[in-house]
């Protein structure tokens, strides 16, 4: 059975509070509890847009106790580097490709104000979902036990650390397991609207996310695992260029056809002339 677990980015005290209520009401109706990644000291200007709430620690610790998970989402929430690191899915990174000590203080200190304020996150929600090698090395030292991160089809441990994957940013049924991400800053009305209906026709594959960090869940990370992995990333990057080149568009736009057949035949015919098409867009 698919499953499906919720986590809700850039949680701030002066984020959009109307939206993060809205969401909240739509997860508490149907007693869902999700994952919040919080910026220790947010310094981003882009996440400032509503006035501190100067009870935001209380009420962030309120949260936990009610069963809601708890991430440290980055420290500053200021990107630094254009590096891609492990996922390669962004080229904008406030960890991946700074040196150890750098990314270890980074973190150590997110923890700190975390902890001075009653929570102590064991999960790491990276800006951006760009970290690096030293970035695990420094969770590991710090003892986080996960990453809400990956493009694996399952949950799974590597070097004591489990990755939780999150491909997902419009809801939708999973086909194993996977992270919807929510922007709560940026979401319209329509879009709570579609949450919300989505929840309601899908109880069946949401999953707490306090549960689902069971031992149970999580998978050794062996070969099939990482290969697994890189095969999902190919294909995300892939979609990705497609979606931004020209030549691509008009060549999905004419091979379509609502008979399957047709439509493979008539991609397969057409496909070479659309990959020599992309390589002139690179000139």
């Amino acid at each position: 059975m698919p499953a499906l677990v919720i986590r809700l980015d850039d949680i701030t005290p002066d984020m959009n509070w109307d939206n993060f209520e809205a969401v909240k009401t739509i997860l508490d109706e149907y007693d869902i509890k999700p994952l919040i990644g919080i910026v220790p000291d947010n310094q981003d200007p882009k996440l400032k847009v509503c006035e501190a709430r100067s009870d935001f620690w209380e009420y962030m610790r309120q949260l936990a106790y009610e069963d809601w998970s708890i991430a440290q989402h980055g420290y500053r929430h200021i990107y630094e580097t254009e590096d891609g690191g492990l996922l390669d899915v962004n080229h904008f990174s406030e960890f991946a490709g700074l040196p150890y000590d750098v990314q270890f203080e980074k973190l150590r200190k997110g923890y700190e104000i975390m902890r001075e304020h009653g929570l102590e996150p064991q999960i790491f929600m990276a800006p951006g979902h760009t970290y690096d090698d030293k970035t695990r090395l420094a969770l590991q030292q710090l003892k986080f036990r996960y990453v809400t991160d990956g493009y694996s089809d399952y949950p799974y441990v590597w070097d004591d650390i489990g990755y939780l994957p999150c491909t997902i940013s419009n809801p939708k049924v999973p086909k194993h397991f996977d992270t919807l991400c929510l922007h709560v800053n940026s979401m319209t009305q329509e879009d709570l609207d579609h949450l919300a209906g989505f929840i309601r026709q899908n109880l069946f594959c949401i999953r707490d996310y306090l549960d689902v960090l069971d031992p149970d869940w999580f998978m050794r990370r062996k070969g099939r695992i990482a290969r697994q992995e890189q095969k999902n990333l190919k294909r995300r990057n892939l979609k990705a260029k497609l979606a931004t080149s020209p030549a691509a568009q008009e060549y999905m736009n004419r091979t379509n056809h609502p008979n399957k057949y047709v439509k493979l035949v008539k991609r397969a015919a057409g496909y070479p002339g659309m990959r020599w098409k992309m390589r002139k867009e690179k000139e």
